[in-house]
């Protein structure tokens, strides 16, 4: 039915949730600032905000990068440069090794049947190196990077680039794997592919996105394909 698959990375590719929790945790000790549970968790609101703000082209890429560390430094109010804290958070997530159980499976079964894409709202500097750290980038017929292209999912220009790097098929012959409901499902559904989203425990509930297909585990693609 598909000839091409096109796999978001984050929480859908690699585990990014644990590889953002240990950036973050060793950005803040070797600084002696506060590190906790709720500490993690006030970063991660600041930090999808920051990403839908861009996502919905409220915030400039130029801003990304340090506007969150900017925001968690002013909430504890502490008094350090966030540009600092950015870089040395990027650095520590850019050499992470973390995939999600069973991703390197998928990737193995079905790479002989489909060709694939990974399409990633993220920064250059930070996706390149996981590329090469977790050693997936030769499974990917094409890379697509939102800080490279300078437009991001769900815009149809971010599609619309995929597109013509996959020769430009039917678009019925693509399925997108994605994690979020906005910037993949909704991306996809609105350029004409079919969408199956990755709904992760906790994630809340859709009951109308209108994917093609939702699964619980990467695992749970093969059952699908």
């Amino acid at each position: 039915m598909y000839e091409w698959l096109l796999f978001d990375a984050d929480n859908t590719i690699w585990d990014f949730d644990a590889a953002e929790a240990s950036a973050l945790e060793r950005t803040l000790l070797e600084r002696d600032l506060e590190w906790s549970a709720e500490v993690l968790g006030t970063y991660r609101l600041i930090n999808r905000a920051a990403w839908d703000d861009f996502e919905q082209g409220r915030l400039p890429k130029e801003q990304l990068r340090d506007i969150r560390f900017q925001r968690l430094l002013e909430h504890y109010r502490h008094d350090h440069p966030a540009e600092e804290l950015s870089l040395s958070y990027r650095n520590y997530l850019a050499a992470s090794h973390h995939l999600l159980e069973g991703a390197r499976e998928v990737l193995d079964q079905v790479k002989g049947h489909y060709r694939l894409g990974l399409i990633t709202n993220g920064l250059k500097e930070v996706q390149r190196p996981r590329l090469q750290n977790t050693g997936i980038a030769p499974y990917f017929n094409f890379i697509a990077i939102s800080d490279e292209l300078g437009v991001a999912k769900p815009d149809k220009a971010f599609f619309a680039h995929a597109h013509g790097e996959m020769g430009s098929p039917d678009p019925r012959r693509v399925l997108v794997i994605g994690d979020n409901p906005n910037a993949d499902v909704r991306g996809a559904l609105n350029f004409g592919y079919d969408a199956c989203w990755l709904r992760r425990p906790g994630a809340a509930n859709h009951s109308r996105l209108g994917e093609t297909y939702r699964i619980r585990k990467i695992t749970e693609l093969l059952e699908v394909l």
